[in-house]
């Protein structure tokens, strides 16, 4: 019996449980990462809505582990509010912007985009809109990133920015084309959306935590990510 208790206690035949939550535009690729081999000791459960949803969840003690936002503003005011760590702060990756419009013969005029008041890609959306979008259009604003790729493809919108991520996942996944029918937005024609990660000061798994941020930064991680539409250092982006 004693034997048994000492080979369930060890931890080297158990895998640590790690809670991320993520800004929802990163989810389908997290859920591809978490599979790596790298990764194989380690038992991760993710949670995805909006960077100001979760920011606000971790102010209000929600037990997570590490945060992957869709800005730096957030991971940069849970640093300064003593939430997290400081020397955790890593930028994993550079949101990318796309135009989609699935169908030319769409009968409205309804421009879906990200909440700017949660959402960093909604920010950077509605910069880009007002700007370089010619009018007749009324916006429809969406919980987050992924929401506004919903609106588009049920129709409630013609058109919509969305990330250029959530189309490529719903390509490899559907082998649609309609997935491919957008623009993508030049990068210097809205605020850069630099998705920074923190480890959450409470964790009670900070050496899995300091794992997880390692792998995700490493040189092949990156070159995963430009595949996937995300821009890391010298990406070249491509439909």
């Amino acid at each position: 019996m004693l034997i048994l208790l000492a080979v369930l206690s060890n931890p080297l035949h158990a895998k640590e449980t790690l809670h991320i939550a993520v800004a929802s535009n990163f989810k389908p690729v997290l859920q591809t990462l978490v599979k790596n081999p790298a990764l194989k000791n380690l038992n991760i459960k993710i949670s995805a809505a909006s960077s100001g949803v979760l920011h606000s969840q971790i102010m209000h003690g929600a037990p997570y582990d590490i945060f992957l936002s869709a800005d730096a503003a957030r991971p940069q005011a849970l640093i300064k509010d003593g939430f997290a760590i400081k020397s955790s702060l890593t930028t994993y990756a550079i949101g990318l912007l796309a135009l989609w419009q699935p169908s030319t013969g769409a009968i409205n005029n309804k421009l879906a985009i990200a909440n700017p008041r949660f959402s960093p890609y909604g920010q950077s959306s509605a910069h880009y809109a007002k700007n370089y979008i010619n009018p007749p259009y009324e916006f429809v604003y969406a919980n987050n990133i992924t929401h506004a790729f919903q609106f588009v493809e049920t129709g409630n919108a013609a058109k919509g920015l969305v990330a250029l991520s959530t189309l490529k996942a719903a390509y490899k996944k559907n082998n649609d084309k309609k997935y491919l029918n957008y623009e993508l937005v030049p990068i210097n024609q809205y605020p850069e959306i630099t998705q920074q990660g923190v480890i959450i000061s409470a964790s009670r798994h900070l050496a899995a935590a300091e794992q997880f941020m390692a792998f995700i930064t490493q040189p092949s991680t990156a070159k995963l990510l430009q595949t996937e539409g995300y821009k890391t250092k010298e990406a070249h982006v491509s439909k």
